[in-house]
Protein backbone atom coordinates (compact mmCIF):
# COMPACT_ATOMS: atom_id res chain seq x y z
CA UNK A 1 0.00 0.00 0.00
CA UNK A 2 1.23 3.20 -1.07
CA UNK A 3 0.78 7.14 -0.79
CA UNK A 4 -0.53 6.80 -4.79
CA UNK A 5 -2.72 3.68 -3.66
CA UNK A 6 -4.67 5.64 -1.29
CA UNK A 7 -4.89 8.69 -3.54
CA UNK A 8 -6.38 6.83 -6.03
CA UNK A 9 -8.91 5.47 -3.10
CA UNK A 10 -9.44 9.27 -2.37
CA UNK A 11 -9.94 10.37 -5.88
CA UNK A 12 -11.85 7.34 -7.58
CA UNK A 13 -14.15 8.37 -4.44
CA UNK A 14 -14.10 4.95 -2.44
CA UNK A 15 -15.30 4.64 0.28
CA UNK A 16 -12.22 3.42 2.09
CA UNK A 17 -10.76 3.48 6.24
CA UNK A 18 -6.77 3.56 7.18
CA UNK A 19 -6.19 3.13 11.13
CA UNK A 20 -3.47 2.37 13.40
CA UNK A 21 -4.07 1.18 16.67
CA UNK A 22 -2.24 2.70 19.63
CA UNK A 23 1.47 1.99 20.57
CA UNK A 24 1.67 -0.08 17.33
CA UNK A 25 3.67 0.32 13.96
CA UNK A 26 0.78 -2.15 11.59
CA UNK A 27 -1.39 0.11 9.61
CA UNK A 28 -4.52 -1.42 8.35
CA UNK A 29 -6.48 -0.25 5.34
CA UNK A 30 -9.25 -1.28 4.00
CA UNK A 31 -11.67 -0.48 0.98
CA UNK A 32 -15.43 -1.18 1.28
CA UNK A 33 -17.20 -3.46 -0.77
CA UNK A 34 -20.52 -3.45 1.55
CA UNK A 35 -21.17 0.00 2.69
CA UNK A 36 -24.20 -0.10 4.77
CA UNK A 37 -26.24 2.70 6.91
CA UNK A 38 -27.29 1.47 10.54
CA UNK A 39 -30.50 4.00 12.16
CA UNK A 40 -29.41 3.25 16.23
CA UNK A 41 -26.56 1.32 17.77
CA UNK A 42 -28.88 -1.55 18.56
CA UNK A 43 -28.58 -2.13 14.74
CA UNK A 44 -25.04 -3.35 15.56
CA UNK A 45 -27.10 -6.77 16.38
CA UNK A 46 -28.07 -6.86 12.67
CA UNK A 47 -24.59 -7.51 11.40
CA UNK A 48 -21.57 -9.85 12.00
CA UNK A 49 -18.61 -7.86 12.24
CA UNK A 50 -17.44 -4.34 10.49
CA UNK A 51 -15.75 -1.08 10.62
CA UNK A 52 -18.07 1.04 12.26
CA UNK A 53 -18.44 5.47 12.31
CA UNK A 54 -20.85 6.44 14.36
CA UNK A 55 -22.26 10.21 14.56
CA UNK A 56 -22.42 12.13 18.11
CA UNK A 57 -25.97 11.51 18.27
CA UNK A 58 -28.62 9.59 16.58
CA UNK A 59 -31.31 10.17 14.42
CA UNK A 60 -29.57 13.07 12.64
CA UNK A 61 -27.15 11.15 10.55
CA UNK A 62 -26.35 7.29 9.89
CA UNK A 63 -24.15 4.85 11.68
CA UNK A 64 -21.75 3.40 8.84
CA UNK A 65 -20.83 -0.26 8.58
CA UNK A 66 -18.12 -1.34 6.32
CA UNK A 67 -19.37 -4.97 6.40
CA UNK A 68 -16.77 -7.94 6.85
CA UNK A 69 -13.91 -5.55 4.61
CA UNK A 70 -10.94 -7.35 4.29
CA UNK A 71 -8.02 -5.45 5.27
CA UNK A 72 -4.65 -5.14 4.25
CA UNK A 73 -1.78 -4.78 6.48
CA UNK A 74 1.66 -2.96 5.93
CA UNK A 75 4.32 -1.39 8.49
CA UNK A 76 4.06 2.02 9.62
CA UNK A 77 6.34 4.64 7.48
CA UNK A 78 8.96 6.19 9.08
CA UNK A 79 8.76 9.42 9.01
CA UNK A 80 10.05 12.63 11.67
CA UNK A 81 7.20 15.44 10.68
CA UNK A 82 8.36 18.87 11.83
CA UNK A 83 6.20 19.79 14.61
CA UNK A 84 5.39 23.35 16.30
CA UNK A 85 3.14 25.55 17.98
CA UNK A 86 -0.04 26.60 15.83
CA UNK A 87 -0.66 30.10 15.92
CA UNK A 88 -3.41 31.28 18.66
CA UNK A 89 -6.92 32.40 17.62
CA UNK A 90 -8.35 35.07 19.81
CA UNK A 91 -11.37 33.64 21.75
CA UNK A 92 -15.12 34.92 19.15
CA UNK A 93 -18.09 36.03 20.41
CA UNK A 94 -19.78 33.21 19.40
CA UNK A 95 -17.68 31.09 21.68
CA UNK A 96 -17.80 33.50 24.52
CA UNK A 97 -21.96 33.34 24.25
CA UNK A 98 -22.01 29.70 23.84
CA UNK A 99 -19.69 28.94 26.63
CA UNK A 100 -22.32 31.80 28.98
CA UNK A 101 -24.82 29.64 28.38
CA UNK A 102 -23.64 26.49 28.98
CA UNK A 103 -21.69 27.46 32.24
CA UNK A 104 -25.52 28.90 33.37
CA UNK A 105 -26.99 25.86 32.50
CA UNK A 106 -24.77 23.93 34.73
CA UNK A 107 -24.60 26.37 37.55
CA UNK A 108 -28.24 26.42 38.37
CA UNK A 109 -28.36 22.99 38.69
CA UNK A 110 -29.79 22.17 35.18
CA UNK A 111 -26.57 19.65 34.77
CA UNK A 112 -24.09 18.38 36.50
CA UNK A 113 -21.53 18.65 33.76
CA UNK A 114 -22.06 19.89 30.12
CA UNK A 115 -19.34 19.44 27.15
CA UNK A 116 -18.94 22.31 24.54
CA UNK A 117 -17.64 21.97 21.19
CA UNK A 118 -16.59 24.22 18.26
CA UNK A 119 -14.97 24.37 14.68
CA UNK A 120 -12.29 26.24 13.19
CA UNK A 121 -11.28 26.00 9.54
CA UNK A 122 -7.73 25.53 8.49
CA UNK A 123 -5.96 25.38 5.21
CA UNK A 124 -3.38 22.07 4.45
CA UNK A 125 -0.92 21.72 1.51
CA UNK A 126 -0.61 17.78 1.75
CA UNK A 127 -2.78 14.52 0.75
CA UNK A 128 -4.60 13.05 3.57
CA UNK A 129 -2.13 9.98 2.80
CA UNK A 130 0.44 12.10 3.92
CA UNK A 131 -1.47 13.70 7.25
CA UNK A 132 -2.26 10.41 8.72
CA UNK A 133 1.14 9.09 8.26
CA UNK A 134 2.40 12.28 9.91
CA UNK A 135 -0.03 11.56 12.08
CA UNK A 136 0.50 8.22 13.11
CA UNK A 137 4.11 9.46 13.95
CA UNK A 138 3.17 12.57 16.24
CA UNK A 139 0.47 10.67 18.22
CA UNK A 140 2.05 7.10 19.13
CA UNK A 141 -0.66 6.66 21.63
CA UNK A 142 -4.04 7.20 19.67
CA UNK A 143 -5.93 5.59 17.42
CA UNK A 144 -5.39 7.44 14.29
CA UNK A 145 -7.76 6.97 11.35
CA UNK A 146 -8.41 8.11 7.74
CA UNK A 147 -11.98 7.89 6.84
CA UNK A 148 -14.33 7.91 3.58
CA UNK A 149 -17.35 7.23 2.70
CA UNK A 150 -20.11 8.78 0.09
CA UNK A 151 -22.33 9.40 3.11
CA UNK A 152 -19.51 11.02 5.59
CA UNK A 153 -17.65 12.88 3.25
CA UNK A 154 -14.00 12.53 4.12
CA UNK A 155 -12.38 12.08 8.46
CA UNK A 156 -9.28 12.26 10.31
CA UNK A 157 -8.89 11.79 13.85
CA UNK A 158 -6.06 10.87 16.44
CA UNK A 159 -7.95 9.83 19.40
CA UNK A 160 -6.80 8.85 22.96
CA UNK A 161 -10.12 7.54 24.51
CA UNK A 162 -11.36 3.83 24.04
CA UNK A 163 -14.81 3.15 24.50
CA UNK A 164 -14.82 -0.22 24.79
CA UNK A 165 -12.29 -3.25 23.49
CA UNK A 166 -11.57 -6.44 23.97
CA UNK A 167 -13.52 -9.34 23.66
CA UNK A 168 -16.98 -10.05 25.89
CA UNK A 169 -15.13 -12.21 28.51
CA UNK A 170 -12.78 -9.71 29.36
CA UNK A 171 -13.63 -6.33 27.72
CA UNK A 172 -11.86 -2.82 28.84
CA UNK A 173 -12.87 0.96 28.57
CA UNK A 174 -11.64 4.18 30.35
CA UNK A 175 -12.45 7.25 31.82
CA UNK A 176 -10.51 9.99 30.28
CA UNK A 177 -11.44 13.48 31.09
CA UNK A 178 -9.30 16.25 32.57
CA UNK A 179 -6.80 18.31 30.28
CA UNK A 180 -3.40 20.07 31.12
CA UNK A 181 -0.42 20.62 28.45
CA UNK A 182 2.87 18.73 28.99
CA UNK A 183 5.36 20.82 30.30
CA UNK A 184 8.68 20.34 28.69
CA UNK A 185 7.70 17.15 27.52
CA UNK A 186 7.30 15.65 31.18
CA UNK A 187 3.41 14.02 32.08
CA UNK A 188 2.27 16.43 35.23
CA UNK A 189 2.00 14.26 38.46
CA UNK A 190 -1.05 13.36 39.81
CA UNK A 191 -0.49 15.80 42.39
CA UNK A 192 -0.85 18.64 39.90
CA UNK A 193 -4.20 17.94 38.79
CA UNK A 194 -6.28 20.63 39.96
CA UNK A 195 -9.81 20.10 41.80
CA UNK A 196 -11.73 21.48 38.67
CA UNK A 197 -10.23 18.48 36.28
CA UNK A 198 -10.37 15.76 38.84
CA UNK A 199 -14.37 16.22 39.70
CA UNK A 200 -15.22 16.13 35.93
CA UNK A 201 -13.15 12.69 35.70
CA UNK A 202 -14.74 11.31 38.42
CA UNK A 203 -18.30 12.00 36.97
CA UNK A 204 -16.86 10.04 33.71
CA UNK A 205 -15.64 7.36 36.07
CA UNK A 206 -19.10 6.78 37.83
CA UNK A 207 -21.45 6.97 34.92
CA UNK A 208 -19.32 4.30 32.82
CA UNK A 209 -19.37 2.03 36.25
CA UNK A 210 -22.84 2.62 36.41
CA UNK A 211 -23.97 1.60 33.34
CA UNK A 212 -21.31 -1.46 32.83
CA UNK A 213 -23.41 -2.76 35.95
CA UNK A 214 -26.43 -2.41 34.60
CA UNK A 215 -25.03 -5.02 31.94
CA UNK A 216 -21.59 -6.95 33.29
CA UNK A 217 -19.48 -7.44 35.94
CA UNK A 218 -17.06 -4.93 36.72
CA UNK A 219 -13.48 -7.12 37.25
CA UNK A 220 -11.11 -4.21 38.39
CA UNK A 221 -10.75 -0.31 38.65
CA UNK A 222 -7.74 1.57 38.59
CA UNK A 223 -7.20 4.95 40.39
CA UNK A 224 -6.81 7.71 38.20
CA UNK A 225 -3.37 8.67 37.02
CA UNK A 226 -1.83 11.20 34.63
CA UNK A 227 -1.33 9.58 30.66
CA UNK A 228 -0.16 11.41 27.60
CA UNK A 229 -1.55 12.06 24.28
CA UNK A 230 0.67 13.80 21.68
CA UNK A 231 1.95 16.98 23.73
CA UNK A 232 -1.08 16.88 26.16
CA UNK A 233 -2.22 15.44 29.17
CA UNK A 234 -5.23 13.65 30.65
CA UNK A 235 -6.57 11.76 33.61
CA UNK A 236 -6.82 8.03 33.26
CA UNK A 237 -9.12 5.44 35.06
CA UNK A 238 -9.52 1.90 33.59
CA UNK A 239 -12.08 -0.50 34.39
CA UNK A 240 -12.13 -4.01 33.14
CA UNK A 241 -15.41 -6.20 32.79
CA UNK A 242 -17.45 -8.98 31.17
CA UNK A 243 -20.38 -8.73 29.09
CA UNK A 244 -22.81 -11.41 27.48
CA UNK A 245 -22.11 -10.64 23.87
CA UNK A 246 -25.89 -10.58 23.24
CA UNK A 247 -25.78 -6.90 25.40
CA UNK A 248 -22.85 -5.34 23.33
CA UNK A 249 -24.91 -3.40 21.44
CA UNK A 250 -27.08 -2.41 24.54
CA UNK A 251 -24.00 -1.34 26.46
CA UNK A 252 -22.56 0.81 23.63
CA UNK A 253 -25.76 2.61 23.22
CA UNK A 254 -25.91 2.82 27.21
CA UNK A 255 -22.00 4.50 27.39
CA UNK A 256 -22.60 6.74 24.29
CA UNK A 257 -22.34 9.77 24.00
CA UNK A 258 -20.70 9.75 27.36
CA UNK A 259 -20.08 12.50 29.97
CA UNK A 260 -16.60 13.09 28.64
CA UNK A 261 -17.64 14.54 25.26
CA UNK A 262 -22.11 15.06 26.26
CA UNK A 263 -23.00 16.23 29.66
CA UNK A 264 -25.23 14.38 32.39
CA UNK A 265 -27.76 13.60 32.31
CA UNK A 266 -27.28 12.09 29.39
CA UNK A 267 -30.27 12.66 27.00
CA UNK A 268 -31.01 15.99 28.34
CA UNK A 269 -27.36 16.80 27.45
CA UNK A 270 -27.37 15.44 23.89
CA UNK A 271 -30.77 17.49 23.58
CA UNK A 272 -29.58 21.22 24.88
CA UNK A 273 -25.99 20.91 22.52
CA UNK A 274 -28.05 20.22 19.90
CA UNK A 275 -30.63 23.05 20.21
CA UNK A 276 -27.55 25.45 21.91
CA UNK A 277 -24.47 24.36 20.18
CA UNK A 278 -23.50 26.45 16.98
CA UNK A 279 -20.94 23.67 15.74
CA UNK A 280 -22.34 21.07 13.58
CA UNK A 281 -20.91 17.90 15.49
CA UNK A 282 -21.79 15.75 12.82
CA UNK A 283 -19.73 12.78 13.56
CA UNK A 284 -17.33 14.43 15.99
CA UNK A 285 -17.39 13.11 19.46
CA UNK A 286 -19.30 9.68 18.21
CA UNK A 287 -17.56 6.30 17.94
CA UNK A 288 -15.34 4.58 15.52
CA UNK A 289 -13.44 0.93 15.04
CA UNK A 290 -13.90 -2.13 14.62
CA UNK A 291 -16.84 -4.39 15.78
CA UNK A 292 -16.92 -7.95 16.44
CA UNK A 293 -19.16 -9.34 19.15
CA UNK A 294 -18.12 -12.68 18.99
CA UNK A 295 -14.44 -11.60 18.98
CA UNK A 296 -12.33 -8.52 19.90
CA UNK A 297 -14.41 -5.18 19.37
CA UNK A 298 -12.18 -2.23 19.24
CA UNK A 299 -14.21 1.24 19.30
CA UNK A 300 -12.50 4.21 19.95
CA UNK A 301 -14.51 7.98 20.72
CA UNK A 302 -13.94 10.01 17.69
CA UNK A 303 -11.55 13.16 18.88
CA UNK A 304 -9.21 15.54 17.90
CA UNK A 305 -10.18 14.81 14.29
CA UNK A 306 -11.55 16.74 11.36
CA UNK A 307 -13.38 16.49 7.88
CA UNK A 308 -12.47 17.77 4.59
CA UNK A 309 -14.35 20.49 3.05
CA UNK A 310 -12.64 20.59 0.13
CA UNK A 311 -8.82 19.65 -1.20
CA UNK A 312 -7.25 22.66 0.91
CA UNK A 313 -9.98 23.34 3.38
CA UNK A 314 -10.53 21.26 6.75
CA UNK A 315 -12.47 21.96 9.53
CA UNK A 316 -11.66 21.06 12.83
CA UNK A 317 -13.30 20.31 16.21
CA UNK A 318 -12.75 20.33 19.89
CA UNK A 319 -14.56 20.72 23.31
CA UNK A 320 -14.36 20.80 26.81
CA UNK A 321 -16.34 19.98 29.40
CA UNK A 322 -18.22 22.61 31.72
CA UNK A 323 -18.40 22.68 34.92
CA UNK A 324 -19.74 25.41 37.64
CA UNK A 325 -16.22 26.74 38.32
CA UNK A 326 -15.34 26.64 34.57
CA UNK A 327 -13.30 29.35 33.28
CA UNK A 328 -13.78 31.32 30.03
CA UNK A 329 -10.03 31.66 28.85
CA UNK A 330 -9.17 28.57 30.14
CA UNK A 331 -11.88 26.40 28.35
CA UNK A 332 -11.00 28.54 24.97
CA UNK A 333 -7.09 27.75 25.58
CA UNK A 334 -7.88 23.93 26.47
CA UNK A 335 -9.94 23.66 22.64
CA UNK A 336 -6.92 25.42 21.00
CA UNK A 337 -4.51 22.94 22.81
CA UNK A 338 -6.81 19.74 21.51
CA UNK A 339 -6.65 21.29 17.93
CA UNK A 340 -3.11 21.72 18.13
CA UNK A 341 -2.66 17.86 18.13
CA UNK A 342 -3.43 17.93 14.32
CA UNK A 343 -2.58 21.38 13.20
CA UNK A 344 0.97 21.29 14.74
CA UNK A 345 1.76 19.16 11.71
CA UNK A 346 3.65 20.32 9.14
CA UNK A 347 0.69 20.02 6.39
CA UNK A 348 -1.05 23.35 8.31
CA UNK A 349 1.59 25.47 7.72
Amino acid sequence: MTINDINGWISNGYDFVLFRYPQQTDVYAAQSEETVSLASVADLKLINKGFIFAPFAEGRLPIIAFINPQTETFKQPKREPALAKAAAESITDTYIAEFDKFREAVRNGQFSKLVLARTHRASIHSSAADIFFDACTACPNSFVYLFASKESGMWLGATPEILVEGNCRQMHTVALAGTMACTNGELPDISAWDAKNRIEQKIVTDYLLSQIQAFGKILSTTEPQSVRAAHLAHLKTDILFNINEKDLPKLIAALHPTPAVCGLPKNEAIRFINENESADREYYAGFLGWYDAQADTRLFVNLRCMKWIDKQTVKLMAGGGILPESELESEWRETENKMQTLTRLNSFR
